[in-house]
């Protein structure tokens, strides 16, 4: 049966919970009952177990995005191709799509190294650096200002003015952190009105994308949903990847030993990374989940992170398995809307490991890692990874 005991629901906005709690509120709930009530935010139902998530996240008939995939309504413009159903949906993903195809990713793959080369150079000399804020949050960054025609220095100032953005969300902060993320983009397509070039930057200043005409609005949404939607995200992935492949004893060595194993390890690690954890819909009908009656015009919030640790469909989910052979991991979604970027965000977290590893043989963690709660609502990941090597000569 459902609840509505606010203390014992989890608030997804309360960024002080540290991990763990966020974790173990994750599977309380689950636990609990396939439909948990919070009265919050003007209250909605969490859907956690794995078949109930996957099933929603597969019938966008019945569970719509056209409300929005934040409770309460988050501020940022309308994300493509993510907060529209059909027909609308399809054009904004046909918009978002070219630079995104599997083949699209294995040619850009050499310029992939040549970043996270490029990155590894700042450091590597040194001795010790912070993976996280020298390595894994600048690199999407980096990676989606090339794909929209960003240079690197622009790109990194995006992923800065996205990140406070992000964070921002249902607090005071927003409306500012909203005008800077706006006073860039404009600034960013008045320099592409007046100095075309044959960038993506410059098609959204020209108000068309894909032959067909946007409005300002929608640029700012094709905007958010490339530099949020592909910095946060994928940022969280390497960070998390590199931790597990540091931490889990002998995974490293298994690695060393067997190549062939890192796409199963990158798979592992974004189960129980699971970047971006929260995802809203609204049924458009009555709809039974897992048992429970959800009626019409009801607001779900569907868990993966949750799901991802669901003992109904992984065995020793909580441990980290990098053979596991059935991991059908929902930490890009599923259906129709599942993310767009997920093959990048695959490459960029296998070369950045496979650079480190042959550059830095001896790499190790050297300090406190630090997790982060949720933040946005969203996104929960590793803030610090501290590492020690032997400098390059």
């Amino acid at each position: 049966m459902t609840t509505t005991e606010s203390d014992a629901v989890l608030d997804h906005l309360d960024a002080s919970r540290p991990a763990d709690e966020v974790r173990a509120a994750h599977a309380e709930m689950r636990e609990r009952c396939p439909v948990v009530h919070s009265p919050r935010h003007g209250g909605f139902d969490f859907v956690g177990r794995y078949a109930d998530v996957r099933g929603a996240l597969t019938e966008p008939a019945t569970f719509s995005s056209a409300d929005g995939v934040f409770i309460p309504p988050s501020g940022l413009p309308r994300v493509p191709a993510l907060e529209w159903d059909e027909p609308e949906h399809s054009k904004w993903r046909a918009m978002l799509e070219a630079p995104l195809t599997p083949a699209s990713v294995r040619a850009f793959e050499p310029t992939l190294a040549e970043i996270v080369n490029l990155l590894i150079d700042g450091f590597a000399g040194r001795g010790h650096a912070d993976l996280v804020a020298e390595f894994a949050a600048p690199l999407p960054a980096i990676v989606i200002g090339r794909m929209v025609g960003l240079d690197q220095r622009a790109a990194v100032e995006a992923a800065h003015t996205a990140d406070a953005l992000f964070e921002s969300i249902a607090t005071p902060a927003f409306d500012e952190r909203m005008a800077e993320f706006v006073a860039f983009t404009e600034t960013q397509l008045t320099e592409r009105r007046r100095e075309p070039r044959e960038d993506f930057l410059t098609a959204l200043a020209q108000r068309q994308v894909a032959g067909v005409p946007i409005d300002d609005a929608g640029a700012a949404g094709l905007l958010v949903a490339y530099l949020l939607g592909g910095h946060h995200s994928t940022s969280s992935g390497v960070a998390g990847l590199l931790r597990h492949v540091l931490v889990e004893p002998g995974l490293r060595e298994e690695i060393e030993d067997n190549e062939r194993i890192v796409p199963r390890v990158v798979e592992e690690s974004l189960r129980l990374t699971t970047p971006l954890q929260l995802f809203a819909r609204t049924t458009t009908c009555p709809v039974d989940v897992g048992g429970e009656p959800v009626p019409a015009g009801r607001r779900v919030m569907l868990n993966l992170a949750a799901a991802n640790r669901d003992p109904r469909e992984f065995e020793d989910p909580e441990q980290f398995v990098p053979q596991r052979k059935r991991n059908r991991h929902v930490a890009f979604g599923a259906g129709a809307h599942v993310c767009q970027g997920q093959h990048l965000a695959r490459a960029e977290m296998r070369i950045a490991l496979r650079e480190l590893l042959s550059r830095l043989p001896d790499l190790r963690v050297d300090g406190e890692i630090e997790q982060s709660g949720l933040k946005g609502g969203k996104l929960m990941t590793v803030s610090a990874l501290p590492v020690a090597f032997t400098p390059e000569r």
